[in-house]
Parts: structure tokens; sequence; C-alpha cells
């Protein structure tokens, strides 16, 4: 029950800020370049969100390179190439795209205890990611409704914080990267926070490498 006290709590107030003031301004997850959503053959929505377009970049990288025995900045490199087959990833780079740096994947990939410490992010930010490392999956949900009618969150808040849950979410018993516990969450959670400084697809890249790395 103790766990869930964060999310509860953000739950009632957003609905009680709700009840008294209407804001009709719709949130819109981040898709690649605001393109239309396309329809495939069983009927739904394809998926763009940059949670879905990590995971093509990890499989992508899973099914055409034995990285074995590779240094870290080999693997950046095989990510890099791996990208050139997700269409998805292709169009989300912009012009000034650049590869991350051996120096700050290891922010992420090692010292990421002393980085989540030092995020920065808003307080209220943090306050979901805090949620999000101390919650089951099971409760994701409940999170995810919770930042949605956040008022107080910015845009571009709410579109990482869905990045980062919906990836956990959706990778929660994936058979890559390492164990899904606390330390997983928070690789992710610095890769992600890192990559947004300079791009989304920064963004998926470091999340993507983290997976390949574990």
């Amino acid at each position: 029950m103790k766990k869930n006290t964060f999310i509860i709590y953000l739950l009632g107030f957003n609905f009680l800020f709700l009840s008294c003031t209407f804001d009709e301004s719709d949130y819109k997850p981040d898709t690649v370049e605001n393109s239309q959503t396309e329809i495939n053959l069983s009927g739904k929505p394809a998926r763009t969100d940059l949670a879905f377009i990590t995971q093509q970049l990890t499989y992508s990288y899973k099914v055409n390179f034995n990285d074995s025995g590779m240094s870290l900045g080999q693997k950046i490199n095989l990510l890099d190439s791996a990208g050139m087959s997700v269409p998805l990833f292709v169009a989300l780079r912009p012009v000034n795209y650049t590869l991350p740096e051996v120096v700050d994947a290891q922010i992420y990939l090692n010292n990421y205890i002393t980085a989540y410490t030092n995020l920065n992010v808003s307080l209220k930010m943090k306050g979901y990611l805090n949620s999000v490392i101390e919650t089951d999956v099971s409760d994701y949900n409940l999170i995810m409704q919770a930042l949605e009618i956040d008022s107080l969150l910015t845009i571009n808040e709410k579109e990482r914080l869905q990045f980062i849950v919906t990836y956990l979410q959706d990778t929660a018993n994936s058979v890559y990267g390492g164990p899904k516990d606390e330390s997983w969450k928070r690789r992710n959670i610095v890769a992600a926070i890192q990559g947004f400084e300079t791009s989304n697809a920064n963004a998926v890249f470091n999340v993507a490498l983290v997976s390949i790395v574990q």
C-alpha cells in the first residue's frame, strides 16, 4: 500500500483539480515527426511511439549482430548500423544527429545511481520517476492515468514520462536486457533523460543501448 500512496495522491489531486478547471487541450504522445498514424491490416493504429521504436531498434541489433567480445564503442557503432534497418528510427533522427560518446554512455550504464540522484528534472517529474522505480509493473497504468491529467507537468515532461513508463511496461517480460529490477529502471531513466537533452532519437538510442549491453 505504501508504494501506491504517491500514485493515489496524484490521481485524487488531479481529478479534484479537473473538477474545478477543465482544460480542453489534448495530450498527444510522441510520434515520428507528428506523422499521421497509419492503419495496419488488423484495423488498429500502427504504433509509432518512442517506446515502440526503441524496441524495434533493439530487435534489429539482436537479429543482425553478434557482439561477443566487442567493446562499448564498437557496440555503439553496431547499434547505429542496426538503426539503418528501422525506418521509424531513421525518420526520427534530426539532421545534426550524433552518437553518444563512450564516456557519456558509461554514466547511465555504470554510474546510474549517482546520475539518477542528480537528474536535472523538476520536483514534480522526479516524484513520478521515483514512483516508477518503487511501483510494480502492474500499477504502471495508474501512473499513466495520473500524469496524463496532471496540469502541473509540461507537455515535454508528459511525453518523456510516457516514453519511460511505456517502455518499461512493454519490456517487463522481455528476454532482452537484464533483470527488470530497480537498477534496470534507473539505467533506463537516466539513459532516456540524458538522451532527451540532445534529441528524441538520442533518448531512443540510449535506452536501446542499455538493453543490448546488459
